[in-house]
Order: C-alpha cells, then structure tokens, then sequence
C-alpha cells in the first residue's frame, strides 16, 4: 500500500505503507481521537469559565488546573498520529538534500531517537506514576484530582508513539523501492 503525500512531499510523491503501520494506525487513530475529544472538552470548559467568569461574575475554580492536565494528554496521545501523517516539525537541513538510500538512513536514525525519547519518557512516567499511586498523592489544586491519573495520559502516548516509530521504520526498511 501506498498513501499520498501532503503538498510538502510531492516531490515524493508516495510512501510504502506497511502491514504493520497499517495495523498500528488503529492505536495511532484511537489516540488521535481521544485527543480531539479533549479538544472540544477544553473548549467546552474555557468557554464555561469564561461565561460564568464574565456574564455571571463568579469564577470557577477548577478550569485552568483542569485544562492543564487536558493539554498535556492531547499533545501525549496525539503524537503518534502526527508522526504517521509526516506532520512532526523537523529540521530538513540534511533530508531536503539527501536523496534515496540517505534520505531513508536519514529517517531511520530520526525514528531511532524518538524511540529513545519516548522510551525515556515512558521509562520516567512509570516510575511517576507508580509513585503517585502508591504514595496517594492528590494535585495541590481545587481540583484534587489523583496525579496518577492525567500522569498515566503521559504514559499511554509515549506507548503509541514508540509504535508509531517502530512501524513507520517497518515502513521504511521494507520499502521496495528504497
């Protein structure tokens, strides 16, 4: 399978798309979505606050804590299904000049230090949350929410980042035409 790239790549024109991105496109999306509910809840809780802020002139407390913890799930679960779709930012100083089997090392060796990030992250947010649970620790917020709980977000998207990663490598190392 091949998929279309965006106008940014056409001199590319398509990407292989192996069996394994394909099958991992389905964790990638359900991240993806989850995110874009977060979305509409955080614009859903900032126009709340701002009307009952404004309109009614009580303010609501919990909102900014709350969007916060939002915020840092949507970037986290989102992040591999930017990384499918070719729309993480990037330096193209070497793969804008780089052609063929370079260009493709190029990308491998990219895909092989978000592993490592995402790994490190993955490794830390482990032992946060395991610390948060254990120990029982609330946020300091009027929210008083369990850290574990938007902390396992931060988990959870570094997990399908890495898979993101591992596929869009699979992706590359079997391309038939690189």
């Amino acid at each position: 399978m091949s998929v279309k790239l965006s106008d940014d790549h056409a001199a590319s024109g398509t990407r292989h798309v192996s069996g394994v991105e394909k099958a991992v496109r389905w964790v990638t999306g359900a991240g993806a979505a989850a995110a874009t509910l977060m979305v509409l809840v955080v614009f859903s809780v900032v126009s709340y606050s701002v009307f009952m802020r404004y309109v009614l002139g009580t303010p609501v407390t919990i909102t900014d804590e709350l969007n916060g913890f939002l915020v840092v799930a949507m970037v986290a679960l989102g992040a591999g299904e930017v990384l499918l779709r070719d729309e993480h930012f990037g330096v193209d100083l070497l793969t804008t000049r780089a052609q063929g089997r370079a260009k493709k090392w190029i990308g491998i060796w990219g895909l092989i230090a978000v592993i490592c990030v995402a790994s490190a992250i993955v490794y830390s947010a482990v032992l946060m949350v395991r610390f948060s649970y254990d120990f029982g620790i609330y946020s300091n917020g009027y929210l008083g929410v369990a850290m574990w709980i938007p902390q396992s977000a931060l988990l959870v998207g570094m997990v399908i980042l890495i898979l993101a990663a591992l596929a869009r490598m699979t992706s590359l190392l079997t391309d038939p035409a690189g």
